[in-house]
C-alpha cells in the first residue's frame, strides 16, 4: 500500500517537521501542487496564516524550457523559495507534482481567444481549452519540464480537459436554478479549432450551436426542465460531439506522456465531477485516458462510505484496480467520523485498491489528521 497526502508549498515552513508530520501520519508521499488557481482557504494548523489566498493561476516550480505563445506565471512564493526543489532534495520522502493544467483564469485573461467559448460565443476565462495549438504546446512543455528538472515519482495531471460550466470561477452569481443539462450545455466549448475540428469529425457543430442556443434561451424565458440524457439520446451531433471532446483530452495526454522522462509517472486525475460516470462531460474518456497514460487518480468525493466505494467500483468496471490510486477527504464535508473513514478504506481494499491519497495536508483539522494516521495504522496491520 501506498500513502499520499496532498499539499501547497505555502504550508511548508520548517521542512524537517513538515516532512516529518506527513510521515508521522503513515504517509510515504506528498502531492505538491506544482501548478494552481485560486481560492481562499481556511488552514486550521498552519502557523503562519489561519486564512490564505493563493496567487491565481501561478506555478510553484521556475521553469526552465522555452515555451511559446503561453508563458507559466510563476509565483512570488517559488521566487524567493522553491519549495519543490527542496522536498524532491531529500531521501526521506517521494514527490508528486500535482499540476493544474487547464483551469488557469490567470493566463485565460491574458490570452481571451485561446479560451473555451460556449454555444453562445461567450468566452470562459478560467478554461483554456484544449482543441487550442497553443494551449497544448503549453500543457506538454510545462510537464515535460517538471519531470526533467525536478526528481519526482509522478506529475498528476488536473483538469487536462474541457471544464463544466459549473468549474469555476470565483463568487459565482445566478438566479436561475443550477441543473445538470444546463450546466453540460453551457459547459461545451464552441471555439473555432473545436468547430473546425468536429465538423472533421462529420459532426454539424454548427446547427449543434444553433439548438443549444435556442433550447438554453428557451430554458432562461421560463421554459420547461430539459434531461440531459434525452438530448445524448435523441441528438446525434450532440453523442458525437462527446466523443470528438474525449478523443481531444485523450490525445493531449498521449502527448504529454509522450514528452515527460519515462521515469516519471504520469497519471491523470480523472474528473472534476461527481460521480465519476459524468466525467464525459470534460472530455474524459475515463478508459481511454488510463490507456494512454500510467493511470488514474480518482477523486472519490463523495458523502457516504457507501457512495465511496460504488463510485471506485464504477470506474474499476472500465481499468485495472492495479493502475488505479484514489483520493479521499478525510473530513467534511465526505465524513463526519473516523468510522467513515475506515469503511471506506476497507471497501476500496476490497476491491483491489492498494494506493490512497488524502486531502489536504494544510486543511484537515488536527481531529482529522488524527482520524487518517489511526486508519493507516489499522490498514497497516492488513497489508
Amino acid at each position: 500500500m501506498t500513502v499520499a497526502v496532498y499539499a501547497y508549498p505555502w504550508n511548508f515552513h520548517e521542512l524537517d517537521a513538515d516532512v516529518a508530520r506527513v510521515r508521522g501520519l503513515g504517509a510515504g508521499e506528498i502531492s505538491l501542487a506544482a501548478s494552481y488557481h485560486a481560492g481562499k482557504f481556511i488552514q486550521p494548523g498552519d502557523p503562519k496564516a489561519r486564512v490564505w489566498f493563493p496567487e491565481d493561476g501561478t506555478v510553484y516550480f521556475r521553469p526552465r524550457k522555452a515555451y511559446g505563445v503561453v508563458q507559466p506565471q510563476v509565483s512570488a512564493l517559488t521566487t524567493e523559495r522553491d519549495v519543490l526543489a527542496e522536498l524532491c532534495a531529500r531521501d526521506d520522502i517521494a514527490v508528486n507534482a500535482w499540476t493544474v493544467l487547464l483551469h488557469n483564469t490567470r493566463l485565460g485573461m491574458l490570452h481571451p481567444e485561446l479560451t473555451v467559448r460556449n454555444a453562445f460565443g461567450d468566452a470562459y476565462p478560467y478554461s483554456l481549452c484544449p482543441s487550442q495549438r497553443a494551449v497544448r504546446a503549453y500543457a506538454v512543455t510545462l510537464c515535460a519540464d517538471l519531470a526533467e528538472n525536478y526528481r519526482l515519482k509522478s506529475l498528476l495531471l488536473e483538469t487536462p480537459g474541457f471544464l463544466t460550466y459549473g468549474h469555476g470561477f470565483h463568487h459565482e452569481f445566478a438566479q436561475v436554478a443550477p441543473n445538470v443539462w444546463l450546466d453540460a450545455m453551457l459547459g461545451l466549448c464552441f471555439c473555432q479549432p473545436c468547430r473546425e475540428g468536429a465538423k472533421r469529425a462529420g459532426i454539424d457543430a454548427d446547427g449543434l450551436a444553433t439548438r443549444i442556443c435556442n433550447a438554453v434561451d428557451t430554458w432562461l424565458a421560463g421554459g420547461p426542465d430539459q434531461s440531459l440524457e434525452d438530448w445524448n439520446a435523441s441528438d446525434p451531433d450532440l453523442a458525437a460531439f462527446h466523443r470528438f471532446r474525449c478523443d481531444v483530452v485523450t490525445s493531449l495526454v498521449a502527448d504529454i506522456r509522450a514528452a515527460v522522462n519515462p521515469a516519471v509517472r504520469v497519471k491523470v486525475i480523472a474528473t472534476c465531477q461527481r460521480p465519476h460516470a459524468t466525467a464525459y462531460l470534460e472530455g474524459h474518456d475515463l478508459a481511454a485516458l488510463d490507456a494512454v497514460s500510467d493511470g488514474l487518480e480518482l477523486p472519490l468525493y463523495q458523502a457516504s462510505p457507501e457512495a465511496i466505494v460504488a463510485d471506485g467500483r464504477y470506474v474499476l468496471d472500465l481499468v485495472s484496480p492495479s493502475r488505479t490510486s484514489v483520493i479521499l477527504r478525510p473530513g467534511y464535508p465526505d465524513m463526519s467520523r473516523e468510522a467513515d473513514l475506515v469503511a471506506a478504506l476497507e471497501g476500496l481494499r476490497d476491491l483491489g485498491i492498494g494506493d490512497f491519497a488524502f486531502y489536504n495536508f494544510g486543511m484537515l483539522r488536527a481531529t482529522n489528521l488524527e482520524w487518517l494516521r489511526n486508519a493507516l495504522t489499522r490498514q497497516v496491520q492488513y497489508v
